[in-house]
């Protein structure tokens, strides 16, 4: 039987030899990112899953919060959450 050459599609293997390389790939990066393990912001486990676009929920504490389409923190969501900080750290100090 001859080897059919490296498998290294994942989860994009499915489309076969539809859609474009990049396309593959990029879907194949996505789901990886998603199915990944996330930390609970509430309990600190690596116990959240997602529930819808958007949707992300701890199977041990049950904390439901809203995040990302693919991944449960932006990278806008890190820079708001840092300005925010900073800004009450400032009301901290003037008081």
């Amino acid at each position: 039987m001859a080897s059919k050459g490296s498998s290294n599609t994942g989860s994009a293997g499915r489309f076969g030899a539809r859609y474009g390389r990049v396309a593959r790939r990029r879907v194949s990066e996505i789901e990886s990112d998603t199915n990944a393990d996330h930390t609970c912001p509430e309990c600190g486990t690596d116990a959240v899953d997602r529930k819808g676009t958007g949707i992300w929920q701890c199977g041990k504490c049950g904390y439901k919060y809203a995040g990302g389409a693919y991944r449960p923190s932006t990278p806008g969501g890190k820079a708001v959450t840092r300005s925010i900080r900073t800004a009450l750290a400032e009301d901290e100090t003037e008081a």
